[in-house]
């Protein structure tokens, strides 16, 4: 798994990419090959945090934006998101081999 993790007028913190490591081995339950995974947090002049994903395995590309005011928050919401996207396309997977 490769997991690049970039910030836009943010300062990076040790704790913020502890949880993004955290979460992304979640992911790992859906598949089984490389992943390349590119996430950046950013904030803008008005106190919204944003959070943007994507994930490329098995010639599968995902994508996920999430914005709120915590930036914690935007961590969950893009996690759940990519989830609900892999685990319906590893799904779809299953039904063609059977």
């Amino acid at each position: 798994m490769n997991l690049s993790i970039s910030y836009r007028h943010l300062d990076s913190s040790e704790s913020v990419s502890k949880k993004i490591e955290e979460k992304v081995q979640h992911l790992k339950k859906y598949y089984q090959g490389a992943m390349n995974i590119s996430w950046v947090c950013s904030v803008d002049g008005h106190d919204q945090h944003t959070s943007e994903v994507q994930v490329s395995v098995d010639n599968n590309q995902f994508h996920a934006h999430a914005v709120d005011s915590n930036l914690y928050a935007t961590l969950d919401a893009a996690i759940a998101k990519l989830e609900k996207q892999m685990s319906k396309e590893s799904e779809k997977k299953k039904r063609r081999i059977h």
